[in-house]
């Protein structure tokens, strides 16, 4: 039986930023993978994520602008780029431009509010609608290379990582835990469980999650024609297209950014389709596909529609697309999920060790649910 001080059950972003900072304090770390290293059956994979401070909510803002030092600091133990400050815009519903702008100016963070046709005319690359904010301190993470940064950092503080290590059981039992696998069992007076779309498999019976629905993502690279393959003509971008209830902290419509190396990524909301994550296939929907073709046409000018591409992924959500951080007794549960969590993963994973070595969760929207 293997013991360690503390146990990370899923080794994407999340897993693999709470075991880096529990490593650097000098604690004794597994972290466990059912997978091998930047998988893509979950959810951190891929090349790129947006960055932002633009949210509407200032809760998020907050904790993005917090997040930033932590990635500055990743870099410098790394020696990687992994977050590229290039601007992101956000068009579309007049209420989601004006509550992002009144969040940065709430953190004294620079912006610029644009006409549809100022825009189209420094991006020309790209339409849009009538109500644009600009804020420069946006821009894009690298997935797949922070998650095998984090990896190597892990073992360079002498964590272990166990790959293709699948958990088949968590008992608690009074102050430890033991997990059990296909060929190992491990005790720990903590073990956090950052598995993403398997969270609810693993510790549902042990702490009350909100309801989480497993939906499936299909977003698209298209590549830009020739005149607009620069890539300074392509900042991050949210279509705020559908005006939500505004104590969401995302809004429906589309998103992307430029990809390096894939061209450019565009997401568009697709809801609805629920899937198993350990029964699933990789196969592209068409009338996905094509519906993303239809909008890019609609929308991206500078792209070559028939040159897309599609790859599928997963987005464990909230009903409201709050997270859910929390612990009680040797558990913690890591899910900063719904799809916008990737800005913050050096930051959480901060976060969720301080709860790993005690703490209590201070942020009541992120609490377990009470029974």
């Amino acid at each position: 039986m293997e013991q360690f001080d503390h146990v990370v059950v899923g080794g994407g972003a999340m897993g693999a930023a709470t075991a880096w900072q529990l490593a650097r304090r000098g604690h004794s770390v597994a972290l466990l993978e059912q997978f091998d290293v930047a998988h893509n059956r979950g959810s951190s994979h891929g090349t790129s994520r947006i960055f932002r401070f633009a949210y509407r909510n200032p809760f998020y803002t907050q904790l993005a602008i917090d997040s930033l030092s932590d990635w500055r600091e990743l870099e410098a133990e790394t020696n990687e780029i992994l977050l590229e400050q290039i601007g992101n815009v956000d068009h579309g519903v007049e209420r989601s431009i004006n509550e992002i702008a009144q969040a940065l100016e709430r953190f004294n963070r620079p912006y610029e509010l644009l006409t549809s046709e100022q825009a189209q005319e420094r991006w020309p690359g790209m339409k849009f609608a009538p109500n644009v904010i600009f804020s420069p301190d946006g821009g894009r993470c690298a997935a797949d290379n922070t998650v095998k940064a984090l990896y190597r950092r892990i073992q360079e503080l002498g964590g272990e990582i166990f790959t293709n290590t699948a958990v088949e059981d968590i008992d608690i039992s009074g102050d430890m835990a033991t997990i059990t696998t296909s060929g190992e069992t491990f005790r720990t007076p903590s073990v956090v469980v950052a598995a993403g779309a398997w969270v609810n498999k693993l510790v549902g019976r042990h702490v009350t999650l909100p309801p989480l629905t497993i939906d499936l993502g299909q977003p698209t690279h298209f590549q830009p024609l020739e005149q607009f393959a620069d890539a300074n003509l392509w900042p991050s971008f949210i279509h705020h297209a559908v005006d939500d209830d505004h104590n969401s902290v995302v809004s429906g419509g589309a998103y992307g950014m430029y990809t390096p190396g894939e061209g450019i990524k565009i997401g568009k909301e697709q809801t609805g389709h629920f899937v198993d994550p350990d029964h699933r296939d990789f196969s592209i929907i068409p009338e996905w596909m094509n519906a993303t073709k239809d909008y890019a046409r609609e929308w991206f000018p500078g792209l070559d529609i028939e040159s897309a591409t599609a790859v599928t992924c997963l987005f464990t959500n909230t009903p409201n697309t709050d997270f859910v951080i929390d612990r009680v007794g040797p558990l913690t549960v890591s899910s900063p999920c719904s799809g916008h969590g990737f800005k913050f993963v050096p930051h959480i994973g901060k976060l969720t060790a301080d709860l790993a070595c005690g703490s209590t969760q201070s942020v009541e929207h992120w609490r377990f649910r009470k029974n």
